[in-house]
């Protein structure tokens, strides 16, 4: 279950759907189904999975929000899942696809299972958020959530860290090359204590303008360049703690 503000934002990212409420949903990594017990009684219909029994998001003594839904168990999102083909409006990766040694697959995936015109909405810790790339050029390390995976975890327990922070332009294209676009990024949180980083806008914009510049010897790379600064220097990619993609299956 992501932290409530994480939750909150994807609630309303949804509301903001066409057709919402009347949408079929699927909640890929779940944990006990609180969003979805959220959007189910807004009138959306639903449907989740988790990974396995004793999932670190399935804490012991607490019961899963499944009153009238389903969870499957067992779903491994690096493989092929076991949901029919354009079956879906809207799919959820919420504070997912960080976990997985490879993301891809399940976001392609996610794009086979929606119907055109679906959405996906995936949220993952930011690590292009202005807090992060300061840390990053001083320490060499991603600012994230969770502790970072030490020498003491099971190969098997490597799954409840961050152990593959997302690169949003490598996601950006990858959503593209799966027949999904970016139709927004929306803030979950911004700290009031990290807004003095915001007086570095027009330096950051000259250089990522000038970095999305190089090797462009294609019409289609000159659209996806335009594209992908257009989203980079949102207030959102810059601030938010998370990224939040709202992507819409063409």
């Amino acid at each position: 279950m992501p932290q409530p503000f994480i939750a909150d934002a994807i609630v309303r990212a949804a509301g903001r759907l066409p057709g919402y409420p009347h949408l079929d949903v699927l909640d890929l990594s779940c944990g006990r189904g609180e969003l979805l017990s959220r959007l189910a009684k807004e009138g959306c219909r639903v449907r989740g999975s988790h990974y396995r029994p004793d999932d670190y998001k399935l804490k012991a003594n607490e019961p899963l929000y499944t009153a009238g839904f389903t969870i499957d168990a067992g779903i491994d999102l690096t493989q092929p899942l076991p949901y029919e083909t354009a079956s879906r409006d809207v799919v959820l990766l919420s504070e997912v696809v960080e976990h997985l040694p490879n993301w891809m697959p399940v976001v392609r995936e996610a794009a086979r299972v929606l119907r055109t015109g679906g959405h996906l909405i995936l949220s993952t810790p930011n690590i292009h958020r202005l807090h992060s790339r300061l840390q990053f050029f001083f320490t060499g390390t991603h600012k994230l959530i969770r502790r970072r995976a030490g020498w003491d975890l099971q190969a098997d327990d490597l799954y409840a860290y961050h152990i593959n922070p997302v690169d949003f332009p490598l996601l950006h294209t990858v959503l593209y090359q799966e027949g999904l676009l970016v139709r927004a990024l929306n803030f979950t949180r911004f700290k009031l204590q990290h807004a003095w980083m915001l007086a570095l806008y027009p330096l950051l914009a000259t250089f990522t303008w000038l970095e999305l510049r190089k090797a462009i010897d294609s019409d289609i790379q000159r659209a996806g360049a335009r594209d992908l600064r257009r989203w980079m220097l949102r207030p959102a990619a810059l601030a938010s703690e998370q990224l939040l993609v709202v992507a819409r299956k063409w």
